[in-house]
């Protein structure tokens, strides 16, 4: 094999500037949290913290699916899932801000993976980086289709680093 010059091999620097951590409570979310912020102190980047309330119920965690039907279907189950996630991105927010890391948040409605992509593919997020847990609350799709970080390292067009 010819050996090239290591002038071949510069590499062009680029800045991060905004991680992207999608969070849904789990210890594997909150790991990579704590992952973000190491790394934003050293980079300077802001934290943008991304919750997707699962619409369908294959998303939903595999405890919601064992309780009654009736729990899923009860009127007050989209509030219980809104205010849950308004209380998890606190304590995201609480994290970054003991840390003195800048941070912003969404919460919205959809497909955890496909949601996940979806933002952080939109060019006026600017996301340059993703840092997620290995595996979020066990949703009942990981069993049939794979986990949500499988299907946003296979689809990101952005750098992904997985938290185990």
């Amino acid at each position: 094999m010819k050996m090239q010059s290591s002038k071949s091999f510069k590499i062009k620097k680029t800045k991060i500037r905004k991680i992207l951590v999608p969070i849904d409570g789990s210890k594997n979310s909150f790991r990579a949290l704590n992952t973000a912020i190491n790394f934003a102190k050293f980079t300077k980047s802001k934290i943008i913290a991304l919750y997707v309330i699962p619409t369908d119920v294959s998303s939903l965690s595999i405890i919601e699916l064992m309780k009654p039907l009736s729990s899923i279907q009860s009127i007050g189950y989209e509030e219980k899932l809104a205010k849950s996630s308004q209380k998890i991105i606190e304590v995201a927010s609480l994290r970054c801000k003991a840390n003195r890391i800048s941070f912003d948040s969404k919460i919205i409605k959809g497909n955890p993976g496909f949601d996940t992509i979806k933002f952080a593919h939109n060019k006026k997020n600017s996301i340059d980086l993703i840092i997620m847990g290995s595996r979020g609350e066990g949703h009942a799709e990981e069993i049939l289709l794979g986990s949500v970080s499988y299907h946003v390292v296979h689809k990101s067009k952005i750098p992904v680093m997985i938290v185990k």
